[in-house]
């Protein structure tokens, strides 16, 4: 698939367009509480990186500076015993190979603050950490997922791209496209209306049996999100087939009955059988004693 990549001129500012979310950087320098607050208000936020795969990309898309100020990139913290973290999604990703020889080495105690390295040498798209109140530039990105980027379902930023998450019942790359079921058959003895056009989740088919026949099971069946049709079909019988089926279930519950009675009865006779000895010796024995 072939990709357009755009630079942006704005004023001062320049863009890097992509498939998805943007780039964008300022030559401007500025500290990072400024540089965050700048990308921010033009942009979405100092960026965030989530792989050594994205970090490599964005510093081929950023020019080349032989030197410092270089480039402030969204990733900080508090306290010198504090876990470095991404800002806006609490991410702790830092790649092993990210941060340049020696670094970080708080050099200053209050090296809270990372740039990245955009040089030439074996340092370029490396991370140093640094005093927050140095000038540096910014480095934002936009987002591009909104409320209609993917119609049903959760929208997710990545590079070069976006990617749905669609809810039960959705599929296709923008969720567009809702589950189906499969056709129904006209069933023997009867016939079936659906509600609306197509046979998509939550449509509800109702069986009907024509005259002189009787439906047996629920007569409705609903279209779920798995694209299956709930319960099992209906089937239509005639009164004079539904009559030997209610017999033929009378006769079986009044064997089982029978069964069952005549297995109490033995067991209790059983029972009775066991307790008549002890009753017999019982009497002999007081009178010896």
């Amino acid at each position: 698939m072939m990709k357009w990549t755009f630079i942006v001129f704005l004023g001062s500012s320049l863009a890097v367009i992509t498939l998805s979310w943007t780039y964008h950087y300022s030559n401007e320098t500025m500290n990072w509480t400024e540089a965050r607050r700048w990308c921010q208000t033009y942009y979405t936020d100092m960026v965030v990186i989530q792989s050594q795969i994205e970090n490599d990309y964005l510093v081929s898309k950023l020019p080349n500076r032989d030197k410092s100020p270089y480039y402030w990139i969204g990733i900080t913290k508090n306290h010198m015993n504090e876990n470095w973290t991404w800002i806006g999604n609490n991410s702790t990703w830092v790649g092993e190979q990210s941060w340049a020889k020696n670094e970080p080495n708080n050099k200053h105690s209050t090296e809270f603050c990372v740039e990245i390295y955009v040089n030439g040498n074996q340092n370029r798209g490396k991370w140093n950490d640094d005093k927050c109140s140095l000038p540096k530039s910014p480095v934002c990105y936009k987002a591009q997922c909104n409320a209609t980027s993917c119609g049903r379902g959760r929208c997710q930023d990545i590079m070069e791209n976006i990617t749905c998450h669609c809810e039960p019942g959705f599929k296709g790359d923008r969720c567009q496209t809702a589950m189906e079921c499969p056709p129904l058959s006209q069933p023997d003895n009867g016939y079936l209306s659906c509600s609306g056009g197509n046979l998509t989740i939550n449509s509800t088919c109702r069986f009907k049996c024509y005259p002189g026949f009787l439906i047996i099971g629920p007569p409705d069946v609903t279209c779920g999100v798995t694209g299956d049709w709930s319960g099992p079909r209906p089937v239509c019988t005639s009164y004079k087939q539904a009559l030997f089926a209610v017999v033929g279930c009378g006769r079986s519950s009044a064997l089982c009955c029978i069964c069952f009675c005549w297995m109490k009865h033995k067991k209790r006779k059983e029972l009775a059988h066991v307790r008549q000895p002890e009753e017999v010796t019982s009497p002999s024995t007081e009178a010896e004693g």
